[in-house]
């Protein structure tokens, strides 16, 4: 009798997490999509608003709200690497806050940039998520998820990388977040030397998530049995 208890709990529960899973991607998937509309309309539209001001608070809250995909890792429920997961959402953050507190980034282009690529790719990434929760892909949803990136990865790094180049001028001027000798902590930091020491990570980071994602397009392609698991990549 345990044991049939314990079985049936642990089916509840696992319907209980498909449940949730899919909720979530579907949640997130009509976010971007609304973000991604709204920075083709702006780009397309004469206005005094910048991107940011228009989708900014989007943004901010659905990138936000992605730290649950670090949780997810965490607890077990996804089988994506923690660490993994945890840096790439810890990028996507930092970028949110430069943007957020650096009113010189809201006129660059390179926001532009990384915005739509972000955007495009999160609704194929939820889209692809939420269907594999159900156990079936539409192969244009598969093939767009591993295809477009061949395109859209490279171009959010260089709108990342211009981002995070056009608000050190201000960062520095302004001492952004900066902490200063003397204190109490006998400790300094430097917002600006922080960001110098980022970007040569994307030059690291960027050939070895393509590489990753490369190999998972052939693997897709061919139709293997071994195609990517939706809960090794969420």
């Amino acid at each position: 009798k345990n044991i049939t208890t314990f079985n049936q709990h642990q089916i509840i529960m696992g319907i209980a997490a498909k449940a949730y899973l899919i909720l979530y991607n579907v949640i997130q998937c009509i976010g971007w999509g609304y973000i991604l509309v709204n920075t083709i309309k702006h780009h397309n539209t004469k206005t005094d608003k910048t991107l940011w001001d228009t989708v900014g608070s989007m943004v901010s809250i659905f990138q936000y709200a992605a730290i649950l995909e670090v949780v997810h890792s965490l607890i077990g429920l996804v089988k994506t690497p923690f660490m993994t997961t945890a840096v790439q959402v810890a990028s996507r953050i930092l970028l949110v806050l430069i943007c957020n507190y650096v009113p010189t980034t809201h006129n660059a282009k390179t926001v532009y940039i990384m915005l739509f690529s972000w955007a495009l790719t999160e609704v194929i990434r939820y889209s692809f998520y939420a269907f594999g929760q159900i156990g079936y892909v539409p192969y244009p949803i598969g093939y767009l998820r591993y295809s477009l990136f061949l395109v859209l990865y490279p171009a959010g790094v260089f709108g990342e990388m211009g981002t995070i180049v056009s608000s050190l001028p201000y960062v520095k001027e302004h001492d952004l977040f900066g902490i200063s000798l003397p204190n109490k902590w006998n400790f300094s930091f430097s917002s600006y030397y922080f960001l110098l020491a980022v970007l040569p990570t994307y030059v690291f980071g960027l050939p070895w998530l393509y590489t990753y994602m490369i190999a998972q397009r052939k693997r897709f392609l061919s139709g293997a049995k071994s195609t990517p698991s939706v809960k090794k990549t969420q």
